[in-house]
């Protein structure tokens, strides 16, 4: 997990020196672009990272949240008025995702496929693209919940039910 910190870290860096390297080249506005889409890459990179370590830490589990903040504030000035990112939408994908982590760290790793949504999700929230108004964010919030809900309802009912007898009954 330390290299999907490390990426992160690093992006920020990176992602400025691009911005400058293309600011100089082609304008301001493709510095911008430039140095966000590269944060941005590294944030989707360092996310993937993470999520395809074997043991969550629980400084692990609380990445999303962490990665969410910082983003945010580092987004507020840009987006003031432009309606260009949603700060609270993004804390709360991450919050959302930190603790669907802290569920698969409870659990050991085991059944790590149902979070492929809070992840789309968080990503989703993390980039600085915004369709106006915040009807976009009260469906990917709502739905990332609800799948989180559906699945704890169903891993629940899952350890109800008994397990099946596989045996073969004797043919006689």
């Amino acid at each position: 997990m330390w290299k999907s910190l490390l990426l992160a870290v690093l992006s920020v860096p990176l992602s400025i020196a691009l911005g400058i390297v293309f600011w100089v080249a082609q304008g301001w506005r493709m510095g911008l672009i430039a140095c966000f889409c590269t944060f941005a890459i590294c944030l989707i990179a360092a996310t993937l990272m993470a999520f395809f370590t074997r043991r969550f830490t629980l400084f692990d589990v609380f990445l999303p949240v962490i990665f969410s903040v910082v983003w945010s504030a580092i987004l507020a000035p840009f987006s003031l008025g432009a309606d260009l990112f949603t700060a609270p939408a993004a804390i709360g994908a991450g919050l959302l995702l930190t603790l669907c982590l802290w569920k698969v760290h409870h659990e050991n790793g085991e059944g790590r496929g149902w979070l492929i949504f809070p992840i789309l999700v968080y990503i989703y929230e993390m980039l600085p693209v915004n369709i106006p108004g915040p009807i976009d964010d009260y469906f990917a919030l709502t739905g990332d919940l609800a799948s989180v809900i559906l699945y704890q309802l169903v891993a629940s009912h899952r350890k109800q039910l008994p397990a099946p007898d596989l045996r073969r009954p004797n043919s006689q």
